[in-house]
């Protein structure tokens, strides 16, 4: 009796460790190719993502209109990179034309600062008793130090890179050429390539897998779209009512920095509140303030419905793997980490499937 239930314990161990060792293997062969298979197949995986899902719409519309399918994949692939590119230039032109007004106050900015500082240090001498003097000379030495490291350091820095920022979009102009190439010559050969495909028993467990990650991928994406579009519309109502100058662009420039993480709306929130300090308003530095507490408890409050209650994977989960991510692959990881993530999650989903499936002697 003991040697079998030694027996047992030692199968289950062995198990438990091939388990694992596979985890190991899925983890390290994901992130083999996040980091260097992704940059090569991105503009192809896309373009038969895109494809795929526009499938039956262009068969009706082939049908209907005797367009050919290539034409019409480039035309909406085209159409949907032209509003984009829009909706992305007037926003860098917004935020560019409100740089320059700030820079534009800098002396101001700066005359108030001192201004507030001052009356802060004279408040402290006569309430605390401390040597207000001291503290705001003392104060103004470090400030002084951080706008000379800033113009020092940190400005040359920004420009030297713009070199690189020119590399940036001609690649992204590049990836978008091949992305639309790919899908035109894809879509007139789509039904032919997914027939030879789904005749394999393997390529239609890798194509289940693929469509389960697109799927959860759209989940996000939606979620993130209504986070962002509420967010927008509470930022961009307060700060309007609440009579504060641009409060609709700023609003809706708000609800876009809350998509990224590590940023969010505090980013610009809270150096508005400062600002509104600066200014003598109080009122509305505190409503800047609450505004910003209440986007964080908004957003906690409608990732689990949207993310985790319909992808399976707990937002902490997605929080820690767009930290993770940015840590691996820099910038891009806040998008290749969550879905190293879930394509993790849904090979080893797949695979306990399979596994049931062949238990079962392929009985589904």
């Amino acid at each position: 009796m003991l040697r079998k239930r030694g027996l047992a314990m030692e199968r289950l161990t062995t198990e438990k460790i091939r388990e694992y060792a596979l985890l190991g293997i899925i983890v390290l062969g994901v992130y083999i190719g996040f980091k260097f298979l992704s940059p090569l197949a991105a503009p192809f995986l896309f373009a038969f993502a895109f494809v795929s899902m526009l499938h039956p719409v262009l068969e009706k519309a082939q049908k209907r209109y005797h367009i050919k399918k290539g034409f019409l994949t480039a035309g909406i692939l085209l159409l949907v990179c032209i509003t984009a590119g829009i909706g992305v230039w007037s926003l860098l032109v917004f935020v560019f034309h409100r740089l320059t007004e700030l820079f534009g106050q800098i002396d101001l900015f700066e005359e108030k600062f001192y201004v507030f500082v001052g009356n802060c240090c004279d408040g402290m001498e006569k309430k605390l008793g401390m040597d207000g003097e001291s503290i705001e000379k003392y104060v103004l030495e470090r400030v002084d130090i951080f706008i000379e490291n800033f113009q020092v350091q940190v400005v040359p820095k920004i420009m030297n890179q713009s070199v690189g920022y020119m590399k940036d979009v001609i690649g992204i102009v590049s990836f978008l050429a091949v992305m639309i190439i790919a899908a035109v010559l894809l879509a007139k050969d789509y039904r032919q390539i997914m027939d030879g495909l789904r005749g394999r028993e393997e390529i239609r467990w890798v194509l289940s897998i693929g469509k389960r990650i697109f799927r959860h991928i759209g989940t996000f994406i939606r979620a993130q779209f209504i986070i962002l579009c509420v967010i927008s519309l509470l930022c961009s109502a307060t700060l309007f009512l609440a009579g504060i100058e641009g409060g609709i662009m700023v609003g809706l420039f708000t609800g876009f920095m809350d998509m990224l993480p590590f940023i969010g709306t505090g980013m610009v929130l809270m150096p508005l509140a400062f600002w509104q300090i600066l200014n003598g308003y109080y009122a509305k530095a505190v409503i800047c303030v609450i505004l910003y507490v209440v986007c964080a408890v908004t957003r906690e409050f409608l990732e689990p419905k949207l993310i985790g209650e319909k992808m399976g994977i707990f937002p902490a989960a997605i929080l820690f793997s767009v930290y993770a991510g940015v840590k691996l692959f820099g910038v891009s990881g806040i998008i290749k980490g969550p879905l190293a993530l879930i394509t993790v999650y849904e090979i080893l989903r797949c695979g306990k499937e399979r596994k049931r499936y062949e238990e079962d002697g392929g009985i589904l």
